[in-house]
């Protein structure tokens, strides 16, 4: 196969664990990688730590919530190879004041969350549909457990995650006439993540439970990231609309 013929996929966010994991495991098998990052700094360390001939991936660094920002990455990743066959999007959504009992959040970050999470992948979608349905591509969508599992103390973060996982199954529906898969991953603790180490330090007690009742243990980038090329590649063209939960055991 030559290089104009190696399917590419961005990585939106892919500077975190899941993403960078993602893109070291997408070179190894033949893809070419676009990565996007919030920080120039973060990405330029992530692509200095791949071992791959750099004509394979390209890297920029852009605000996904700016006005105007899932365009722009959707419109510089085109750019780079000239085509975009699968798009993931990892990019990190939170905002302050969601977490802990529900009187104890803060109204004002209701709407801020839900526009960081269902509203910018709606945006991603949006304008990637035009590259991926030009050769029957895949997009990957991210939510978490706190989506499909009811708990307390997560009521304002657990229905951002399930309204991600609607418009999921809704558009895959519609877009597959277009030739176009969508999927949710769904992980719960992921170990060695920025997200895991925050919650840890603030909830310590509850992330130990979560190892002890995970009988295959909490799931890793590593592990993480087999899922996206699956879905990504020929071997899952007939299967869309999914939400994968990968919990080792958390919950089912």
């Amino acid at each position: 196969m030559s290089m104009s013929d190696k399917p590419v996929m961005l990585i939106a966010g892919g500077t975190g664990s899941i993403g960078s994991e993602t893109a070291r495991q997408a070179l190894e098998a033949g893809w070419r990688v676009v990565l996007h990052g919030r920080s120039d700094v973060r990405l330029a360390a992530v692509l200095e730590g791949m071992q791959c001939s750099r004509s394979s991936i390209e890297g920029f660094a852009a605000d996904a919530f700016a006005a105007g920002g899932t365009e722009e990455i959707i419109g510089r990743a085109g750019k780079c190879f000239g085509r975009i066959d699968a798009v993931v999007d990892c990019v990190s959504s939170g905002a302050p004041g969601i977490t802990g009992a529900f009187t104890t959040t803060d109204p004002a970050a209701y709407a801020i969350l839900l526009d960081r999470s269902a509203g910018h992948l709606q945006r991603l979608a949006h304008a990637a549909l035009p590259w991926l349905a030009r050769g029957g591509g895949t997009l990957i969508a991210f939510a978490s457990d706190a989506g499909r599992f009811a708990a307390p103390r997560q009521s304002v973060l657990g229905a951002s995650r399930a309204a991600i996982m609607a418009f999921v199954r809704n558009l895959a529906v519609e877009v597959a006439r277009d030739g176009v898969r969508v999927h949710c991953i769904s992980p719960s603790y992921v170990e060695g993540s920025a997200s895991l180490v925050r919650t840890e330090a603030r909830v310590g007690e509850r992330v130990a439970k979560a190892r002890a009742r995970a009988g295959l243990g909490l799931p890793a980038a590593a592990d993480i990231a087999p899922l996206v090329l699956f879905l990504c590649g020929d071997g899952a063209r007939k299967i869309t609309g999914q939400v994968i939960s990968v919990n080792g055991g958390l919950n089912a």
